[in-house]
């Protein structure tokens, strides 16, 4: 899934690389929708509404330890699947492999869309800029071009 159009990027989470991300990001033309940090772990509080990340193409969900990733990622879940559509990547980028977190956070988007893991959407994760896990190949193919692109 490389992109015919100017793709739409969410970026949730506590990682000082996301604002470079961003920044890289917006300077190559693409849509940069910020969710703070504190709204992930609150999913219920303010922020930016499901209008405003519907139709995303990418999420990039930070985890800055392995220890807060269960909580964080299942704020990302309640806050993204409401926007979750058909062809859209959720990387999980953190210092450190957290697989079976993220493969929960793959689980729980699935039961909440109702969008089917590896064949509608998929979830990838980086430990740095490499990808350790995936749920598709083509999700793992698009999350390096991704991280290539954006250093």
């Amino acid at each position: 899934m490389f992109f015919l159009h100017t793709p739409k990027l969410v970026l949730t989470g506590s990682s000082s690389s996301l604002r470079e991300t961003g920044d890289r990001a917006a300077a190559l033309g693409a849509e940069v929708v910020v969710v703070d940090s504190s709204t992930v772990a609150a999913p219920d509080a303010a922020a930016p509404c499901v209008a405003e990340l519907d139709g995303f193409d990418v999420a990039v969900v930070a985890v800055p330890e392995p220890a807060s990733a269960d909580a964080a990622l299942r704020g990302a879940a309640a806050r993204l699947a409401p926007a979750l559509r058909h062809g859209a990547l959720v990387i999980v980028q953190g210092t450190a492999c957290v697989e079976p977190e993220g493969r929960r956070l793959a689980d729980d988007l699935a039961e909440r869309s109702g969008l089917e893991i590896g064949r509608q959407f998929d979830v990838v994760g980086l430990d740095g800029d490499h990808v350790t896990w995936s749920t598709g190949d083509e999700g793992a193919q698009t999350a390096r071009h991704l991280m290539s692109r954006l250093g």
